[in-house]
């Protein structure tokens, strides 16, 4: 008799599910390699389908880059978000929830970093630019934390050290991806010594 396995259909994966899984597939590619290192015949060998599966689901390479940049920065913004409405007391837990946050993201989805915070070129034209707007948002985000932490401080004093601290973190992160050993807290509190003493000049001891 054959085996209850054997007589079992076999269950088609979902269109989400294949699609997810491409995109997971690109992710790793192009963290690995960046946006002109990958190639579409990567990114469908890395799940084992032919090219013209992958054009089913994405039209081009720059289609698929740009949704995995989103999906990166989505992901990040939403442990802002959380972070941000969790954490309404002094300014030092805000901004340390939010570098916890930031580095929680690193530690649990290094691969969508890589492709969010990549140093290799972008493509050309509105793909490009879209990409980076995405890429750099987090120097926004670190503004408005800061802004509604200290009100009344000067919007362009803010800003430009809301981008000392967004790529300070890069680079940290950066070194952390080579340093895997290093706990998440102990990089959160290296760098709280390295960017609080800026931020608590604009801030009252209260």
């Amino acid at each position: 008799m054959p085996s209850t396995a054997a007589a079992q259909p076999r269950r088609r994966m979902s269109k989400e599910a294949r699609r997810a899984k491409l995109l997971a597939a690109a992710q790793d590619v192009f963290g690995e390699l960046g946006y002109n290192g990958a190639t579409m015949e990567l990114i469908a060998a890395r799940t084992g389908v032919a090219r013209s599966l992958l054009y089913e689901h994405f039209g081009s390479l720059d289609d698929i880059y740009v949704e995995c940049v989103r999906a990166a920065r989505a992901e990040l913004d939403a442990r802002f978000f959380d972070a941000s409405i969790v954490n309404q007391g002094h300014p030092r837990d805000q901004l340390r929830a939010g570098i916890t946050a930031y580095f929680r993201f690193v530690s649990e989805h290094g691969r969508s970093w890589d492709v969010l915070s990549g140093t290799g070129a972008l493509p050309a034209g509105p793909i490009g630019e879209l990409a980076s707007e995405l890429r750099f948002r987090t120097a926004d985000q670190i503004a408005a934390l800061f802004s509604q932490a200290v009100p009344g401080v000067d919007p362009d004093e803010v800003n430009a050290y809301a981008h000392v601290v967004s790529g300070g973190g890069e680079q940290l992160a950066r070194w952390w991806r080579r340093h895997p050993g290093v706990t998440l807290e102990t990089v959160v509190d290296r760098f709280m010594a390295a960017v609080w003493d800026g931020l608590h000049s604009f801030v009252s001891d209260e």
